[in-house]
């Protein structure tokens, strides 16, 4: 009995948990791109605070950078934008506009990626009162500078046997970064076609992006009855543009 108590419990705070994250506040838009000079190098983020009391949150800008496989490492760029306000107490129930203007280099040849952090700070609880779990929710917005012109230009590099998966290598040649999600891979082999996509192709993918010269290795699932020699790959590219 006292186990069940404790596991309805555990359920009961991971319930309240979700609620939180679920109705803590919303931030929009996520995805962006703004242009390295000019009228648009700027924008406006909306933070919307739906709690029930006011909340507290700062701004932080970072690069992003991906290695072969999809693993983010990120460098502090807080010197390429000016963010407008520096932080903000949002009442409840109201909205809140952060200005967000890059200021970086403008001379750009491709791409960069940016995230613009929107970080909730934790309230300063009064020394006598009781202990208590405070939950605070950051979002990572993805902010793209990108050049007059610049395009993604993705080709297959190689498709090689792996055990039970199939390692294909992707190339960005172009200028500008892609995002991958709705794309797809054709496998064609004599008589063989089958096309990867959708949810297998997601969950083969990972991280969604890959930038300008960038390269990625992607382990995919050896579909059934594929051919073991003779094997190529062709990229699909759906470029997503906000």
């Amino acid at each position: 009995m006292l186990n069940r108590l404790k596991s309805l419990a555990v359920a009961a705070l991971l319930a309240s948990a979700t609620a939180g994250a679920a109705y803590a506040y919303q931030v929009s838009p996520m995805i962006y791109d703004l242009k390295p000079a000019g009228q648009g190098a700027n924008t406006l983020i909306r933070i919307n605070n739906t709690n029930a009391a006011p909340i507290t949150v700062e701004f932080v800008a970072e690069k992003r950078l991906f290695d072969e496989h999809g693993k983010e490492s990120r460098q502090p760029a807080d010197a390429d934008f000016i963010l407008f306000p520096p932080q903000s107490v949002v009442a409840a129930g109201a909205t809140q506009a952060l200005r967000v203007q890059y200021v970086g280099p403008a001379d750009l040849a491709q791409s960069v990626m940016y995230n613009i952090t929107v970080k909730q700070v934790p309230v300063q609880l009064p020394a006598n009162a009781p202990n208590g779990v405070q939950f605070v929710f950051n979002f990572s917005t993805v902010a793209n500078i990108v050049p007059d012109g610049a395009k993604a230009q993705v080709e297959t590099v190689s498709l090689t046997p792996a055990g039970k998966t199939l390692q294909l290598t992707i190339h960005d040649t172009g200028n500008k970064y892609a995002n991958l999600s709705l794309s797809s891979v054709t496998l064609q082999g004599g008589a063989y076609n089958v096309t990867i996509k959708d949810d297998v192709w997601r969950k083969a993918l990972g991280t969604s992006w890959i930038l300008p010269g960038g390269t990625r290795v992607i382990d995919l699932p050896t579909p059934a009855g594929a051919p073991i020699a003779g094997l190529s790959a062709k990229f699909n590219l759906v470029d997503i543009t906000p």
